[in-house]
Order: structure tokens, then sequence, then C-alpha cells
């Protein structure tokens, strides 16, 4: 909104492209040359138990932000919210405004609340269950074998998962992490995994890619 003709600017295109663009006059914009692009085909997949108030808007926003190309509101044992459809709509509006806002290449996709059992049945191996138990490993740790499939980041509600969740998400092959020695809230759990896969993420990208 604030460039002037003259100016080199950062645009997406519709096809999910990121581009440098000469402003003209008119506010009109010319590409000039394809930018790299990143790393925004490796998936990154938040369920989110829906925390109380007007939090999980702060959730979608920052995981956006933050590099999540999925976004899953989850239903669990000791969850106290269940989503109205009209949430559901302005979690969407969003997440676009947030990857606008963040030059991301896509908006990721909002999906329907889900049950906690159809979640991890879904995720099987690829999922990453986030708990503060004893002896837990670190996030970056327990990604390392995700390149190209992706990982998918289970955050619970404030009153944590009940223990069937637990033997579930075990018998359903999901690897259990913590997120460091400090207890968190629900919402900065989810926020904190999903920039934290990510980092670890790209960093074995580059690795084997020889960057």
């Amino acid at each position: 909104m604030r460039a002037r003709p003259g100016d080199l600017v950062e645009v997406v295109g519709a096809g999910g492209g990121l581009f440098l663009g000469h402003v003209g006059e008119g506010r009109s914009v010319t590409v000039v040359e394809e930018l790299e692009a990143g790393f925004e085909e490796l998936a990154v997949t938040l369920y989110q138990a829906v925390p109380k108030g007007g939090r999980m808007d702060l959730v979608v926003e920052k995981a956006t932000e933050a590099g999540a190309t999925g976004i899953v509101p989850l239903l669990t044992e000791h969850g106290e919210v269940n989503p109205r459809e009209n949430k559901l709509d302005r979690w969407r509006r969003v997440a676009e405004a947030a990857a606008r806002q963040s030059l991301r290449l896509r908006v990721p996709e909002v999906r329907e609340p889900e049950t906690f059992g159809a979640a991890i049945r879904e995720a099987g191996e690829a999922g990453l269950l986030l708990h503060n138990a004893a002896g837990a490993g670190a996030v970056e740790d327990a990604v390392e074998d995700a390149v190209g499939a992706g990982v998918s980041l289970f955050v619970g509600p404030e009153g944590g998962w009940s223990a069937g969740e637990l033997e579930g998400a075990r018998e359903a092959g999901l690897s259990v992490a913590g997120l460091g020695p400090y207890r968190l809230r629900s919402e900065t759990a989810g926020i904190v995994a999903v920039a934290r896969a990510r980092a670890a993420l790209e960093r074995l990208v580059r690795v084997e890619g020889g960057v």
C-alpha cells in the first residue's frame, strides 16, 4: 500500500509463485523476475485443541505466520470448546489475512473440527503428540524423519491429554515430544511447536541439499 512508482516489491502470483515486481503508474506492477520460493512444500499440520475465549484466532494467525500448511481444530476429552460454524469461517479469514501479511505463497487450509480418534488415525506415524511427559525428546529430534512426508503436530487443551488419548496415540503410531522445561498455555504451545518444527525441517532440507 505504501509503494510508489519506481519501487521494487515482492508479489505472490495466483499460482503460488514468488516474484519481484516493478511498480508503475496507477499502481500497476510489472514482473521483473521469479524469486526463490523457499520451503512451502514442507507440510506442517497443526491439530490444535480449541482454547477458550478468542484465543484460537491468535493460534491461527501466528501458526500461519510461522509456516503451518494446515490447521485442524481438535475435539478432545478435556477440551471445553466445540466451535460453531461461524467460528470456522472466521478462522479461515484470519488465516487468509495472515498469509497475505507474511507473504505466504498459499493460504493454510483451516479444516472442519475433528475428534481426536479420527485425527490420530489420519495422521498415523507422521503424527507428533506434544506432551510434557518425563523423558520426552525435543520436537526438533522427532521431525528428523519427516522430510518429504511432513509432520502433524497435536496440541492438547489446558486440561491435558486423557489416559485414553495417550494410549490411543501410542497405538496409532504417533511419536511423543516436548517443548522444553516450561509449561506453556495451549495456544502458546501450538505456535511454538509450528515454529520449531518448521525450522527443523528447513534445516534438514538445507543439510541434505548441501546448502
